[in-house]
């Protein structure tokens, strides 16, 4: 039998009742950690290696979503890094600004486990 690893996932998000769902969608298939700022999630990054970056865009601090994007990207230490924005910016020029910091992808809030599995998926 093999044991083969789970990807692991990043969700960058202060908002606790959001963790925990993203906690229940992705608990079962995926090895999952926190971060409620980009100074959190940085340290994580150093010390772990992530597969996936859920990543809302409004976090503690002061710095947002994008601002970690932009970093990860510019650094080139991660760059198998897959990095889905999750937002409740749901206008097309808050997409276009997403992949434009260096998101692979957007999901806008409310987020189906459906489609979060299935954007994952494409990456994972």
């Amino acid at each position: 039998m093999t044991n083969k690893k789970k990807p692991f996932v990043l969700v960058v998000e202060d908002d606790m009742n959001s963790q925990m769902l993203m906690k229940y969608y992705l608990g079962n298939s995926y090895e999952i950690d926190f971060a409620v700022s980009v100074t959190k999630a940085k340290e994580k990054l150093k010390n772990q290696h992530v597969d996936i970056i859920l990543l809302d865009l409004a976090l503690e601090g002061g710095e947002d979503g994008l601002d970690l994007a932009r970093y990860i990207r510019k650094e080139g230490k991660w760059p198998g890094i897959c990095i889905i924005a999750t937002t409740a910016h749901a206008f097309a020029k808050d997409r276009d600004n997403c992949i434009a910091a260096g998101c692979n992808d957007y999901l806008s809030k409310p987020i189906k486990r459906e489609k979060l599995l299935e954007k994952i998926s494409e990456f994972a």
